[in-house]
């Protein structure tokens, strides 16, 4: 059998990440694929409590929050994502290792060698076979995350620290052309959903040779 597909979607608060993960799931369904999606932290009973934590506590050591998102992960890989990929599921990861690259490792500065030291010790260590970046200026992104609902720890930080988390995924996308597919969603919704099923069709198309 098939390994499944493994793709994440990454991106700033606000830059609209969530609006297009059913569209991706979709997509797939239709083209006769099995999809799951999870979501980090959480997707676990441990996971889950894990959230509550990172998202509610008002103080916080930066390393306890990068080894809380990496226990989740850790969770989550062993019984969710590597069973449904070995039997032959897709998993849509709502966020996976490159958040913490640039939110911890970008964001809260600690560094890109700290976060690739925490994620060798995952077992098994794992890498997405495409990562869909949803990208938006920083002022329409901080627009969108003032309306309506009530923001949590990680949103209420400061615009230096999403403009850190932002540069450090644009340097991931530098680095990783072939696997990070950046999708800017400052334009109409369906000009963004033709990105996103194009590059989808050239993933398949792909995994079909």
């Amino acid at each position: 059998m098939q390994r499944g597909l493994f793709i994440s979607v990454e991106g700033i608060d606000g830059a609209g990440k969530s609006t297009h993960v059913e569209f991706i799931r979709q997509y797939l369904h239709d083209k006769g694929i099995e999809v799951i999606v999870t979501r980090e932290p959480g997707g676990t009973v441990v996971g889950e409590k894990i959230r509550e934590l990172l998202l509610t506590s008002e103080h916080m050591h930066h390393n306890t929050e990068l080894l809380l998102y990496f226990a989740s992960r850790q969770e989550i890989i062993r019984q969710v994502i590597l069973p449904n990929l070995e039997a032959g599921v897709c998993v849509i990861a709502d966020r996976f290792v490159d958040a913490s690259i640039a939110y911890q490792g970008g964001g809260r500065q600690l560094g890109v060698d700290k976060i690739k030291l925490v994620y060798s010790l995952l077992e098994p260590t794992l890498t997405t076979d495409a990562t869909f970046l949803f990208d938006v200026p920083l002022n329409l992104a901080m627009d969108r995350l003032s309306r309506g609902r009530e923001l949590d720890r990680i949103e209420l930080e400061s615009q230096e620290f999403f403009t850190r988390v932002q540069n450090t995924y644009h340097q991931l996308a530098r680095e990783e052309p072939e696997r990070i597919k950046t999708v800017m969603t400052n334009q109409p919704l369906h000009q963004t959903r033709e990105v996103l099923a194009r590059y989808l069709d050239e993933l398949l198309a792909k995994r079909m040779n």
